[in-house]
Formats: C-alpha cells, structure tokens, sequence
C-alpha cells in the first residue's frame, strides 16, 4: 500500500460530536461536474444518522468551488495534495470513518430516498452478512436497464467465478471489516471486484438486495470506460484466482498468483477441481472452466504438446469445447511463437 499523503480537513468546527451509525465515503478526482447531484441525493435520505466524508483526490477542476454550496455539517471535506486514485481515495475515508457501518458511492451516482434505511435494516436483522450490495438503474439522460445480482451468499460464491456481481456505489457493511481489509491500490481499476473475490473466498457473509436503490451513471469518463482494457486483463487473473483460493490448494494458487505456470499445474487443478465438487454438490467443473483457460494462457508456450495436454484435462472434467474452439486452438498450436499470445487473447474475450 501507499503512504498516506497530507490531508487537510474542513470545515473541523462543524464535525458532530456524536459517533454516527453510517458513514458515507466518496471519492472524487476532478468530479465538479455532477458532485453536488450526489450529495443532493444522499442529503435527502430518509435515514439520517451518518456522517459524508468527501476524499478530494487532488482534483484540478471546480470540485472546492461546487462544494461551497454544501454547508451541511455532516460533510467532512479531505484533499489530498497527491492524486492516489480511487482505491487510495476509498482507504483514506475508511480510515477516517466513525460510524459502525461504511457505505459506499462514487461522485456522479444517485442513492434512491430509502437506500440507506433498506440496507442498514437488513444489517441488522442479519448479523451473519459482513457486506451489501443492492439492484441498481443505469442512465444516462435517461433511465435505462436496470442491473440486479444474485443475491444470497451462496449464489455470489458461485457467481464470483464468472466475474464483479457487486455494483461498487450500491456497496455497505461493517466498518471493521473494511479497515481490517483495505481496497488494493495495485489492482485499480478492479480494485473492488478483488476486494469482493478476496472476502468471499475467506468465508465472509456478502448478499444483494433485490430492488434497486441506485441510479448509476454512464459516461465516457468512468475509469471502467477509460481503462477497459487493463480491467479485462485484471479481472481475469482476480477470477483465477479467486477459484484458486476456493480450490484450497496452496501450490496452484501461488503458481496463479506468480503466473509460472507449468503443465503440471493443469494436472494438478484437474485433481483439486474434481475432489472440489465432489465435496461441493453446487459447484461442477464448468465453473471452473475459465480458471483453467486462463492457465493454458499463462504457459510459456502453446505448441502441439500443451494443447494435447490441456484438451486431456478438459476432457478428463468432464468439459467439452465447441468445434470452432478446438479447431482455433488447434490452429494456434501451429502458429509463430510470437502470434500465439495475441490469437488466443482475442479466443478468450470470445469465450468469456
């Protein structure tokens, strides 16, 4: 992690001095545009008891002047002389956090009137969930799909192997459990879906309210637009992994972390996936499918041999490949050394 940079903090003489049941933490860089909407939406919930504490990650624009129109005392205002990202941003206010649980929302989404009543309640009456998440509805000068997840922790176990089932805005849970396990700087910007995976692979209560309590905005400046393709490349080796880390196999998983992988490695997932669900009825060896794809794509070659051997640990799971996908693969055997890494790139963003 990255040291912590100055801060300044105003306005100090408004700070209340009794210890909120919520806090609410909002990064920012250079969000001037639509911040005031956000805080006019969370201002106006109907729970109350919480403080905001607004992380101004060295922004450059009209962010201090926007918020000039905000005077409410519960607003706890940090700049960062130096611009550490969203995920430094996130950990400042986590650390500064007072309240028993921390919420979550970036600076240009809409929290609906009764998010935080809906999600605090459900908290409570379920002491075994650590972490929530809830539906929420994109838009952009309109509404437009609304986005749900599974919702129970079992399902989110499960659906963590495919990919981010949490919508970060829509995020709340126990304050100690975030200090205890800050977001991940390096793995911006999926530093929220490897927070997820590293939670649930550890056994932590996560769910989904089904209703959506969230308007999410879509624009070309979101850093999941910006940076699409390192997100991609990152969150498969988080879903990798993650799988790893459920495996209970402590040789594959720092063979996956490292990215040495061998085809030995293949034989060994093979064994642990299949005495995994043998001992897991919920989980089948096409969950793991993508874990042992993105393998093959870390062997330092993809000749003739490597495929035959891949394709025999497909099989011996249990896993059958399309005919397109195996006469793709087979065609990579055969290709230059140095073309194999871009082919099967575009065959798994295919696949995926």
């Amino acid at each position: 992690m990255k040291s912590m940079s100055q801060l300044s903090i105003l306005p100090t003489d408004q700070f209340k001095t009794s210890i909120p049941r919520l806090s609410v933490v909002i990064p920012v860089h250079n969000g001037a545009r639509w911040v005031g909407e956000t805080l006019d939406s969370i201002f106006q919930q109907s729970f109350q008891d919480f403080e905001l504490i607004l992380v101004d990650d060295a922004s450059s624009d009209d962010l201090r002047a926007a918020l000039q129109l905000h005077q409410d005392p519960r607003l706890r205002v940090i700049h960062l002389h130096q611009n550490l990202g969203v995920a430094g941003a996130r950990n400042h206010g986590v650390a500064l956090a007072r309240g028993h649980y921390i919420g979550f929302c970036d600076a240009d989404d809409l929290c609906l009137l009764d998010r935080f009543q809906h999600q605090i309640d459900y908290l409570e009456q379920h002491p075994e969930i650590s972490v929530c998440g809830s539906g929420f509805t994109c838009f952009d000068t309109e509404d437009r799909e609304t986005v749900s997840h599974p919702g129970t922790p079992d399902a989110i176990r499960l659906a963590l192997m495919r990919g981010n089932c949490f919508g970060m805005s829509t995020m709340m849970g126990r304050a100690a459990l975030f200090r205890a396990h800050p977001f991940d700087q390096d793995m911006s910007p999926t530093e929220d879906f490897d927070l997820w995976a590293r939670l649930a692979a550890q056994g932590v209560g996560m769910a989904n309210l089904p209703q959506s309590l969230l308007r999410y905005r879509v624009h070309a400046q979101q850093a999941s637009q910006v940076k699409s393709a390192r997100l991609d490349q990152l969150a498969r080796r988080i879903r990798s992994r993650y799988c790893a880390q459920l495996l209970g196999n402590a040789s594959l998983l720092r063979s996956i972390q490292h990215g040495e992988l061998t085809l030995a490695d293949l034989d060994v997932a093979q064994q642990a996936i299949a005495s995994y669900c043998l001992a897991h009825p919920d989980f089948s060896p096409e969950a793991f499918r993508f874990m042992l794809a993105w393998m093959y794509q870390q062997l330092p070659d993809h000749g003739w041999s490597s495929w035959w051997h891949w394709h025999g640990v497909q099989q011996g799971l249990g896993l059958s490949l399309d005919r397109n996908y195996r006469l793709n693969l087979f065609v990579l055997a055969f290709l230059p050394r140095g073309l194999r890494s871009k082919y099967f790139e575009t065959l798994i963003k295919l696949k995926r």
